[in-house]
């Protein structure tokens, strides 16, 4: 499915208004990973725990100039710098057709990266409410949520916060997993190139 960029902006709009009505420098500022079909549930995500981070939730469009590059170092870095920019913690949001989004994909792939200058950024996965608490992971966030090699996951996943307390825990734990030492990420696998949820993926 193609993401709209005006539908990324309205929510991120609405980020922004959630967000500025609290100030708090402590707040991590978190990239919002979803799918647009679940746009009305990620709304309602921002609506009541956008006051505890700052949101960025304008994810890959088609539109964006290194979406027909078949480099996937060149992908990866671009959405890294333009996408999820100076966040340091990734919020995925689990609905029924999330695992199998290209984009998402993606920009699960950016979270992980590192460069000289920035770090790889916490990952909180979590099923939406209309998922019941279950959820089908994404094949990079299944290669990492338990960790390779039986290491400490690189990966948080939890079920939908119950309150704003909760979700700050979650939060900072996931920011402070980017720099364990025992934490070991397989950033390995070739970027989806389709939002076909038969694409074979072992």
């Amino acid at each position: 499915m193609v993401k709209p960029k005006n539908l990324s902006m309205l929510m991120q709009r609405l980020a922004d208004l959630v967000s500025t009505s609290r100030v708090d420098p402590t707040r991590l500022t978190c990239f919002v990973c979803y799918h647009d079909a679940d746009f009305s549930d990620v709304e309602s995500f921002i609506r009541q725990y956008g006051t505890e981070f700052v949101p960025r939730c304008i994810g890959v469009n088609e539109k964006d100039g290194f979406v027909g590059s078949l480099d996937d170092h060149y992908i990866v870095s671009r959405v890294r710098e333009e996408i999820l920019g100076d966040s340091t913690v990734t919020i995925l949001l689990l609905g029924m057709e999330t695992w199998h989004q290209r984009f998402v994909d993606w920009e699960i792939a950016a979270s992980f990266h590192e460069t000289p200058v920035r770090s790889r950024n916490g990952i909180v996965a979590m099923p939406l409410p209309s998922m019941g608490n279950r959820a089908v992971l994404p094949a990079r966030v299944r290669d990492n949520v338990l960790g390779a090699d039986g290491e400490k996951s690189s990966v948080l996943y939890a079920s939908y916060p119950a309150g704003r307390e909760s979700l700050r825990t979650l939060l900072d734990r996931a920011d402070k997993s980017r720099f364990a030492e025992t934490t070991v990420v397989d950033n390995s696998r070739p970027l989806r190139r389709t939002d076909s949820p038969l694409t074979h993926e072992s």
